[in-house]
């Protein structure tokens, strides 16, 4: 039976256990496939194709998805709480409302996918590329962001307190009303170095 989610795209329904039973016979590839609200979690998936198929609310906690594809794939309000997609490729992806805290997104392709309000705090962003990525109202706190590409990135009323953004690309990047208290902006790429460090010293003050 096929479903479609919200981005029109024809998904069918599979169980979790027939989905790990078949991972571990050597298929890889589950594109298009709809798990919502399943539990996938502390299971090693490295290298699955994913793209396009519906896991919102889908449990994905400590998960590793080392060279996963992912693309376009509907992860909103999914709970991925240390999962690890280090080297994966999550091109136009939802994850909108999604918990990744202490996520391993590091060298991972993030190019304009969809960040708003989600739980990103102490993530590993190393070297990923969040070129045109959405992240308006997620809260980045203490993440590692350092070189990674967020030229055009939307990160309006974005929390990065005390965020790693050390030789990141901010180039074309909206901050508008971000939270950039502590932050490390060393060797960083500005939109507009005055209107960043003005950014900065309005909300220290708000703070205090």
């Amino acid at each position: 039976m096929f479903y479609l989610h919200r981005h029109q795209v024809k998904t069918k329904k599979i169980a979790t256990e027939k989905l790990l039973q078949n991972y571990q016979l050597g298929e890889r590839d589950f594109s298009r496939v709809n798990i919502t609200q399943g539990f996938l979690s502390d299971v090693n998936l490295s290298d699955i194709k994913l793209e396009e198929a519906n896991l919102a609310e889908v449990n994905l906690g400590r998960t590793i998805l080392r060279r996963a594809n992912l693309n376009k794939v509907n992860l909103r309000g999914a709970t991925l709480w240390r999962t690890d997609f280090c080297q994966g490729s999550l091109v136009n992806a939802q994850c909108s409302h999604a918990l990744l805290i202490g996520a391993n997104l590091r060298q991972t392709n993030l190019y304009k996918s969809l960040f708003r309000s989600a739980e990103i705090r102490l993530a590993c962003l190393i070297g990923a590329d969040l070129q045109g990525a959405d992240l308006s109202e997620a809260n980045l706190s203490y993440a590692d962001l350092s070189s990674a590409n967020l030229m055009g990135a939307n990160l309006h009323r974005t929390i990065l307190t005390g965020a790693n953004l050390s030789q990141a690309n901010l180039s074309h990047t909206n901050l508008g009303e971000a939270i950039l208290e502590g932050a490390n902006l060393s060797q960083a790429t500005l939109p507009n170095l005055e209107m960043t460090y003005s950014n900065i010293k309005s909300n220290l003050q708000a703070v205090g």
